[in-house]
């Protein structure tokens, strides 16, 4: 049982430097919560606690992995809960922006074609949480958001159902759970995207509750600060895919009114699938539940609809079962205020790394206090309180002798990424001053990229929402999830999209150094070979 902190500012991470800083830390926060309403700003975190373990019906017995990489992550998700690494299967990957069509061929498809097609094809439950909805074309009247998508896949469902009822004896239960993404329209409560979506569903003929046709549809509202991050879904309780991408427009071609974001999805399918049921249980748990009157019309669902508390976390028996899909391990990690598990599994998988890391990644960025450090590593070096812990588990790999190289997003003119560049910078300054930057490789990517994978010694490749950024991580990050895997096919499909991104001038150039560095030279006391130390560069 986690005790309740003696006063909030306990929450903040230690790092963050002197408890006046983090005191001002702190009201930083708050005044950014209390911005966003009343309503929003009191659903403080610091009470949730830790997540309940998975609780299938059955599990298979999984061996221990022989694999020193994989026994790290391992044991990690293994402590205090069921072992449901073993028996999965690679189903594939889901991308973003929908490529463009081929000559002759087929029209393609994107991830949100494939999650409605998944959605089509439940047959007792629909479990799917995201971020950032977006509904409707844009403004041009050119493409469908993602979010209508996913709401037009509920309504062939609900049809289906109602059209079929001895094809579900098990009835439908459809549940759908919005991540608090900070609402600045409806600040009283946040619910403006959950209250679209219904609107979107009422307008599509879906009922809210049809006791007839035994369908049960749930619409969620995570209303803990800051929100939930997390991207997955899963189907059936057998099937679990968890993704970096939002159901935003940006994730669309432009030719279609986005912006050509580049994101993926993991998709697999066996026991792992139960544990992303948990991490929804935990979401459901702690969320707020829509409740509208009896056949709603969709003009009236903003005046006459109103959140309250969710239902009971209940599944039809069909899909409480971890049940065995192939020879892949996989592991399933969660975070959020109370619960820490993805920060250990993912540092334990970098600091158990001995050949190679590769990173794919939308952010790379030390603590916010040291964003300005491209222009000198002063106070923000590898001593410093805020050199994070995901930086410092990176240099820790490549102390050991072990080949880093990055695919990351320049720097942005936006609040979205200001410190990608110092992130960099500090990583460089740090691997010089031990005689190993021919060991840090960062290359920019030519295109918009909102990835977050990390591939380990070509023996695991990690997939999910989590950011190289302070808000992925600590007592008061989001909450996130991510999907990792040593499924063969999986790793060969990757390697082969990073080669070829790495490799092309067209998909992405060199990050070029910081002026600063040529002077750093390599540190005797770091590196163990005798020379002159040389002070710490200032800013030019």
């Amino acid at each position: 049982m986690v005790k309740r902190p003696r006063s909030l500012l306990s929450w903040l991470p230690q790092r963050w430097g002197s408890q006046p800083l983090r005191r001002r830390t702190l009201r930083a926060w708050l005044l950014g919560a209390a911005a966003l309403g009343p309503a929003q700003a009191a659903q403080w975190p610091g009470g949730l606690g830790p997540v309940p373990p998975a609780r299938p019906l059955f599990a298979p017995a999984c061996a221990a992995p022989q694999s020193p990489l994989e026994r790290a992550v391992w044991e990690v998700v293994r402590a205090g809960a069921p072992d449901l690494s073993c028996l999965n299967a690679f189903v594939g990957f889901q991308r973003t922006p929908r490529p463009a069509p081929a000559a002759g061929g087929e029209a393609p498809t994107d991830a949100f074609d494939e999650i409605a097609a998944q959605i089509r094809a439940a047959r007792s439950e629909v479990l799917l949480t995201n971020m950032q909805w977006d509904f409707g074309p844009d403004a041009q009247g050119r493409g469908m958001a993602p979010g209508s998508v996913i709401a037009g896949a509920v309504a062939d469902l609900y049809r289906q159902v109602r059209a079929d009822p001895a094809a579900y004896p098990q009835g439908m239960a459809v549940r759908l759970s919005l991540g608090g993404y900070p609402d600045l329209r409806r600040t009283i409560d946040g619910a403006t995207q959950v209250l679209s979506l219904a609107r979107e569903l009422r307008e599509r003929g879906v009922a809210l509750d049809d006791p007839a046709a035994r369908w049960r549809l749930s619409l969620l509202h995570y209303p803990y600060f800051p929100h939930s991050h997390v991207k997955l879904h899963v189907i059936d309780g057998q099937d679990v895919t968890v993704a970096g991408f939002n159901l935003s427009r940006v994730q669309l071609p432009k030719s279609e009114g986005g912006d050509d974001q580049h994101d993926i999805g993991l998709r697999l399918r066996g026991p792992v699938a139960q544990a992303g049921v948990a991490v929804f249980d935990d979401l459901w748990r702690n969320s707020r539940q829509l409740r509208c009157p009896p056949g709603v019309a969709p003009e009236r669902v903003f005046q006459n609809c109103s959140l309250g508390a969710p239902d009971p976390v209940s599944h039809p028996l069909a899909a409480q079962f971890a049940r065995p899909a192939g020879e892949a391990r996989a592991y399933l990690l969660y975070r959020r205020p109370g619960e820490d598990q993805a920060d250990r599994a993912h540092l334990a998988l970098l600091n158990a790394a001995r050949r190679e890391i590769d990173l794919m990644q939308v952010d790379f960025s030390p603590e916010p206090t040291c964003w300005g450090a491209n222009a000198g590593p002063a106070g923000c070096g590898a001593d410093s309180p805020y050199f994070s812990s995901y930086l410092r588990a990176v240099l820790g790999a490549i102390e050991r002798g072990v080949r880093v190289r990055l695919l990351v997003m320049p720097n942005s003119t936006s609040l979205e990424r200001p410190g990608n560049r110092a992130g960099i910078a500090l990583l460089r300054y740090e691997a010089r001053r031990r005689g190993l930057e021919r060991l840090f490789e960062v290359r920019h990517v030519n295109y918009k990229m909102h990835d977050k994978v990390i591939a380990v010694d070509r023996e695991l490749v990690s997939v999910g929402s989590v950011n190289f950024h302070f808000s992925s991580w600590g007592p008061l990050g989001l909450n996130e999830a991510a999907l990792i895997t040593n499924d063969p096919a999986a790793l060969r499909e990757h390697q082969a999209e990073f080669e070829s991104i790495w490799t092309s001038p067209v998909l992405s150039r060199a990050a070029p150094e910081e002026r600063w560095l040529s002077r750093v030279r390599a540190d005797p006391s770091l590196t163990g070979k005798p020379g002159p130390a040389q002070p710490s560069p200032s800013a030019p």
